[in-house]
Parts: structure tokens; C-alpha cells; sequence
């Protein structure tokens, strides 16, 4: 009899007490890269908005920190922003946070890929 392991595609994410799970399936790695692009996206353009005297550095420290509090949440679940603001007060902080999650799981992406191909070349050698 041939066993095979189950693979899991949640990736957790440990801060602190609190574990987040992420989703890295096909599907849930569409939903990151883009989750990811999109705050990319709409931080640039607060800092755009600010280097042209568009909104005042309050303003953009708000906008900035409404959006920090989305994509988290967005991406480790509801009331996550919250947990980590318990944990850590401080937005910078929380951004740390979220670029070592970023890190992390582009890490475990693309390892993946690489392993799958690595074994399809092994597999197709013979």
C-alpha cells in the first residue's frame, strides 16, 4: 500500500500569541498577489497625493493607517489589525509585520513551485 501525505495549503503565520492562517492555494496565491498589489497600489498614491501638497501629512498618515488596518485584516481575517494593535501600538510596527508576511509567503510560493518542478524534472529524467 502507497501512503501519501496530505498537504495543507494554509500557511501559518505566528504573532505573538496569535496564529493567522493564510491561503496558499492557486486560488488563495491569486487572491494575495493581488490583495498585496492593490495596497501597493493605493499607498503610492497617498504618498503621490502628499509629495504634491494634494493632503496634509495628517491626512495621509490617516488614509495610510485606514488602509494598513484593511489590508490586514483582509489578509489574516477580521479583528486581526486589532489583535496585533494590542500587541504592538504602533502602525510601523504592524507595517513590519505585514512586509515579514509578505516575505514569508511569497517564500513559501515560490519554494513550492520550485520544488514541483524540480520533482517533475526528476520525474520526467526517469
Amino acid at each position: 500500500m502507497v501512503k501519501i501525505q496530505v498537504k495543507k495549503t494554509q500557511l501559518p503565520i505566528e504573532i505573538g500569541e496569535h496564529t493567522f492562517y493564510i491561503d496558499t492555494s492557486e486560488k488563495g496565491a491569486e487572491a494575495f498577489w493581488k490583495l498585496v498589489s492593490n495596497y501597493a497600489t493605493k499607498s503610492a498614491k497617498i504618498t503621490e497625493k502628499l509629495e504634491k501638497e494634494m493632503i496634509k501629512p495628517e491626512t495621509a498618515d490617516r488614509k495610510a493607517h485606514e488602509e494598513l488596518e484593511k489590508v490586514m485584516d483582509q489578509l489574516l481575517g477580521d479583528g486581526a489589525f486589532n489583535k496585533l494593535f494590542k500587541l504592538s501600538p504602533d502602525y510601523t510596527l504592524i507595517s513590519e509585520y505585514y512586509m515579514e508576511i509578505c516575505s514569508a509567503v511569497g517564500e513559501e510560493l515560490g519554494g513550492r513551485k520550485k520544488q514541483f518542478f524540480d520533482k517533475m524534472q526528476r520525474y520526467l529524467e526517469g
